[in-house]
């Protein structure tokens, strides 16, 4: 028999989230996605051993972060993007995507993702419709060079 152990605590809601790059304004959005990792997988098979095949770790991989938020007056994501464009440079900048929760009353930072060298490389306008009264939404889609898993509250 396994033992009995105390509750876990309850996991945290992922309605909250922020968006900080490195010389930009932390901006708030309803969606995102590419929080993720991958490591590849070359297989080995050696000669005479035909039980299995080796199992080797190759190079890891992390998915672009895409991100969606309301149109808001704001245009610095904008103008990020649009710094490739004018002057045919890219500047990577650090940043990160920090989830927020109530903790003692207070929405507080529980869970950090930071990346390094991003870059924005798909930019999407909302749809527009004069005959809906929706939230007019655009996405921002970053290429990076990684994520770690940030320590909170320092």
């Amino acid at each position: 028999m396994l033992p009995v152990t105390a509750p876990q605590a309850r996991p945290y809601l992922a309605a909250h989230f922020v968006l900080a790059v490195e010389g930009l304004s932390a901006v708030s959005f309803s969606k995102c996605s590419g929080l993720a990792g991958e490591v590849g997988v070359e297989e080995y098979a050696e000669g005479g051993e035909n039980r299995f095949a080796h199992r080797l770790p190759t190079r890891a991989s992390f998915p672009n972060l895409v991100l969606t938020q309301g149109t808001g007056p704001s245009t610095e994501l904008w103008s990020w993007f649009f710094e490739y464009h004018t002057t045919g440079k890219v500047r990577p900048r650090a940043g990160q995507v920090s989830l927020l929760s109530h903790v003692d009353g207070a929405m507080v930072p529980v869970r950090v993702w930071a990346f390094r060298r991003a870059w924005p490389v798909k930019l999407t306008g909302p749809d527009l419709d004069a005959q809906a009264s929706a939230v007019a939404v655009e996405s921002l889609e970053l290429a990076h060079h990684g994520l770690v898993l940030a320590p909170v509250g320092v």
